[in-house]
């Protein structure tokens, strides 16, 4: 196997463990929103009460995450083209 065929196989390789990823971190950002809406159902005259302010910086830093994984996928993409 050449050296460009194994470092193409990593950057495959690579993408899809990133791509796994952003699932997760998909999955993981809508469980966030289903567990603030059940709280929230706890005391819905008052959900603040109950929703900890947490919640919201937590799926922000999530957000920013998928971004940032988003962003080295396409260096990665960009990168194996130029190859």
């Amino acid at each position: 196997m050449s050296s460009l065929t194994e470092l193409m196989a990593a950057l495959r390789a690579t993408e899809a463990k990133l791509d796994e990823a952003n699932r997760g971190l998909t999955a993981g950002r809508r469980s966030l929103a289903e567990a603030k809406v059940a709280l929230a159902k706890l005391d819905p005259d008052h959900p603040e009460t109950v929703v900890p302010a947490g919640m919201s910086h937590a799926d922000d830093q999530l957000e920013r995450t998928q971004a940032a994984v988003a962003h080295v996928v396409d260096t990665l993409r960009t990168y194996a083209a130029g190859l």
